[in-house]
């Protein structure tokens, strides 16, 4: 038995269930060219369940508060990541961006809900779940190696080329743990998300608040 088989996939389902209707709604919101509503949404302002990175560490006012024009460059940025077919460039964009206090966490998770089946989450609990996964189980050993990944200081030129690093390893350890995550599910009946970006998401999620909170 795995550390994943100790969840409660009921509950990881709901999970995934909230962002697949919060990805509806962005992307609906964005059809419509309904910025305000779109962005405070995608900043987790509105609705926490928009963007955790965000909403955990109240970046939201924040990032429209401290750029000028927020609102439209996020919006902005929201329609590149749409266009994306790989998401390889997602830091880049971030980066090109220059929004103040959006970085890789709040980026990557805005790249996520709008673009899921090509984006991942690169956040505090993405990142805490594939150490846990890469040191079998050992939650103790992740929360040591998770400290080397703060993103204090986010907007440095080190912490960029660490964050790119991060968000790019962590493409194949969410498809790993959305594959694991699947059995786990169906060994109790669940039926297991299909996107699986989001999937692993919902995963990380649970199992984050499930020993860290």
């Amino acid at each position: 038995m795995n550390i994943l088989d100790n969840l409660d996939w009921v509950a990881v389902r709901r999970q995934y269930d909230t962002r697949t209707k919060v990805n509806s709604t962005l992307l609906n919101l964005y059809q419509q060219n309904l910025v305000s509503g779109f962005v405070e949404l995608a900043l987790g302002v509105s609705n926490p369940d928009g963007n955790y990175s965000a909403s955990e560490h109240a970046l939201g006012p924040r990032i429209l508060l401290n750029n000028m024009n927020a609102e439209r460059r996020v919006f902005e940025l929201a329609g590149r990541f749409i266009a994306l077919p790989r998401a390889v460039q997602v830091p880049l964009l971030i980066r090109q961006a220059q929004l103040q206090y959006l970085w890789i966490g709040v980026g990557s998770e805005l790249s996520c809900m709008v673009n899921p089946a090509v984006c991942w989450v690169a956040n505090t609990r993405t990142i805490w779940t594939s150490l846990v996964i890469k040191h079998n189980d050992n939650i103790g050993r992740a929360d040591q190696e998770l400290q080397l990944y703060r993103d204090d200081e986010a907007e440095s030129e080190m912490a960029y080329k660490i964050w790119t690093e991060i968000h790019a390893q962590l493409e194949v350890a969410l498809t790993r743990i959305a594959e694991q995550g699947t059995e786990s599910a169906r060994k109790v009946g669940v039926t297991p998300g299909e996107i699986i970006y989001l999937w692993a998401d919902a995963i990380a999620s649970e199992l984050y608040d499930k020993y860290q909170k």
